[in-house]
């Protein structure tokens, strides 16, 4: 209940001092949950209603797959989130994807938005050890 230090803060400094330290744990608990601190972005109530997936029209293979965190989302923040996210995962082509992630503009040395970009082939490692080349825009400018 007190935690592994309870019995030692009890024994140096008095049940007072104890008193003290779950006190502020719950404070900081608090705080915490008052600024939104539970609250994930990716969670965020959805903008739109999207219609024609849920999770009774998917396959059986996706059902089954989605399952358990499809559960969690309904239980835990409601039908629209749970079902805007397995939209998201399960219903959405390659096409949709790229065009829903907003592009990242290509940044100079100074911040600022590059005019003109170029594909430049960098060295990266994998998993195995040996190194890929991978292509990576940087600025011509």
């Amino acid at each position: 209940m007190w935690g592994r230090w309870g019995w030692a803060i009890i024994a140096v400094r008095g049940a007072g001092a104890l008193c003290e330290v779950l006190l502020m744990r719950l404070l900081i608990a608090a705080a915490l949950l008052s600024v939104g601190f539970a609250n994930l972005p990716a969670m965020a109530a959805p903008q739109e209603k999207v219609h024609g997936c849920t999770f009774d029209t998917i396959s059986e293979e996706d059902r089954s797959r989605f399952q358990s965190r499809y559960k969690r989302r309904l239980r835990l923040h409601g039908a629209e989130v749970a079902d805007t996210w397995l939209h998201e995962q399960a219903c959405m082509t390659a096409e949709e994807r790229r065009a829903a992630r907003p592009e990242k503009p290509v940044l100079d040395k100074d911040g600022n938005p590059c005019t003109k970009t170029r594909l430049e082939m960098r060295v990266s490692p994998g998993f195995d050890g040996a190194m890929t080349m991978s292509p990576v825009p940087v600025c011509d400018d």
